[in-house]
């Protein structure tokens, strides 16, 4: 009888420790609410495998310090707003730039992307080695991006022009049907843009140049929202840790694959 007592008490001090140990685990466990938007294969599309490679990055960074990512998914310039509003926690994958800079905070560089200057095949030769011959030209960037740095303050003094729809693959369709000269990105996500503007293969090619910019992708998170960068803080240091672990190189290994894209490019 007395073992027996003694036995229960023991179990249920047990139980009682199991949940209290479960229950801390949730409160460390953190939900982090991001935005990003579509159109930006590999790194960023909520059609793409885990949301594509930036993604699945930025999760699986958060992961190392007990943050759980819930993702939402908007327009380009509307998410960006709202989270600079503070709407949401931060937005991905972003280039840095003076503007951005007043109003966000910067994590550590996520990745790299080689950009270049797409062209419609046969058109009048531009040389991007030398910008100023680029004066009356028209560029198409999607609204809410950024323009490449190496053209930004052509852009800001008028001498380039902007067509800006809502998405890259309708810039693709833009410099096909001749309403723009070029749209520049990353050389690997390109083909991507063009087969979603349903333009026909050979229509746009790359200027043959070298490329316009070598450019970082960061997470951002808004200077008037508490806590940002105490949150930035531990992202980079989940990031440093999955470059550490082999998840890094394992997850742009895999988005890197063209079964990581789409399924169907027709629209």
């Amino acid at each position: 009888m007395l073992f027996d007592f003694i036995f229960k008490q023991n179990t249920v001090r047990y139980l009682i420790f199991v949940v209290v140990l479960l229950l801390s685990e949730l409160a460390r466990a953190q939900t982090v609410t991001l935005v990003s938007g579509d159109d930006y294969a590999p790194y960023a599309d909520s059609k793409l495998v885990d949301g594509g490679m930036v993604t699945e990055l930025v999760r699986q960074a958060f992961a190392q310090t007990q943050h759980t990512v819930a993702m939402e998914w908007k327009p380009w310039a509307r998410g960006l707003e709202e989270a600079k509003r503070g709407t949401y926690a931060g937005t991905f994958p972003y280039l840095k730039n003076v503007e951005r800079e007043k109003d966000f905070w910067y994590s550590k560089e996520i990745v790299t992307i080689r950009s270049s200057a797409f062209v419609r095949a046969g058109s009048k030769p531009l040389n991007f080695a030398d910008l100023t011959s680029l004066v009356g030209t028209t560029y198409c960037l999607p609204i809410g991006w950024a323009p490449t740095p190496a053209l930004a303050d052509m852009v800001k003094s008028g001498q380039i022009k902007l067509e800006s729809p809502t998405s890259i693959s309708s810039c693709a369709k833009m410099v096909a049907s001749g309403r723009a000269d070029y749209f520049v990105y990353g050389d690997i996500q390109a083909a991507d843009a063009i087969k979603n503007g349903d333009v026909l293969a050979g229509t746009i090619v790359m200027a043959d140049f070298p490329p316009l910019a070598l450019t970082p992708l960061y997470l951002l998170a808004s200077k008037n929202l508490p806590g940002s960068e105490q949150l930035l803080m531990a992202f980079n240091k989940g990031l440093k840790a999955i470059r550490k672990n082999g998840l890094y190189d394992k997850i742009v290994k895999t988005h890197s694959h063209p079964h990581s894209h789409p399924q169907s490019h027709s629209r």
